[in-house]
């Protein structure tokens, strides 16, 4: 289409050149700048209705697209609810980490966790072993009620090693709906 698009302006413009008394050479130059104008003005021409074409697809789907309710995942977005924030801990106290102990020293570790949300807890949220050294008390340990704002500490007990080395417990913070609230709690000691 563009083609002979082409060929029919340079066909007029050769034409109107020898009826004009223009020569042959001038008339080449005229009909290369013409073609090349006419080439411009419709590469722009497609560019901008394509571009047009594109946007108008895009906003038409945009506009069928429902707006995410709230919690829901949309495209890339999470809106917001206060359910997200409900329960929600801060570690504010721990015993320092990477103290030394001797062989077959038991060792233990304290926890004060923050409740930071904006609920309480109820005695259904857990202190959950994940990996490292397992607590004497086990891998779940159950905590009391925690008023929102105020605070609670956990304490738990460590067999002592027999080797030396560096020795680490990582625990998770539980809601009571098994949600992770707090992760990487974790307690590093050395045995010399």
């Amino acid at each position: 289409m563009k083609t002979k698009l082409i060929l029919i302006i340079t066909g007029l413009i050769i034409l109107i050149a020898g009826f004009s008394g223009i020569s042959a050479q001038e008339s080449a130059q005229i009909s290369e700048e013409a073609i090349r104008t006419e080439v411009a003005a419709t590469v722009i021409a497609e560019i901008y209705s394509t571009v047009q074409a594109e946007f108008s697809t895009v906003a038409t789907q945009m506009a069928k697209t429902p707006i995410p309710v709230a919690g829901e995942v949309g495209p890339g977005l999470v809106k917001p609810t206060v359910q997200m924030f409900a329960h929600m801990a801060r570690l504010t106290k721990q015993d320092k980490n990477y103290r030394q102990y001797k062989a077959y020293e038991d060792w233990d570790v304290t926890w004060t966790f923050k409740n930071v949300g904006l609920q309480d807890w109820t005695n259904e949220f857990y202190l959950r072993y994940y990996k490292g050294e397992p607590a004497i008390e086990g891998d779940v340990i159950m905590l009391p009620v925690v008023k929102k704002g105020e605070s609670t500490s956990v304490t738990l007990h460590f067999d002592g090693k027999d080797k030396p080395g560096i020795y680490n417990s990582y625990w998770e913070l539980i809601n009571n709906d098994g949600h992770v609230i707090l992760d990487n709690i974790f307690v590093a000691i050395l045995v010399k």
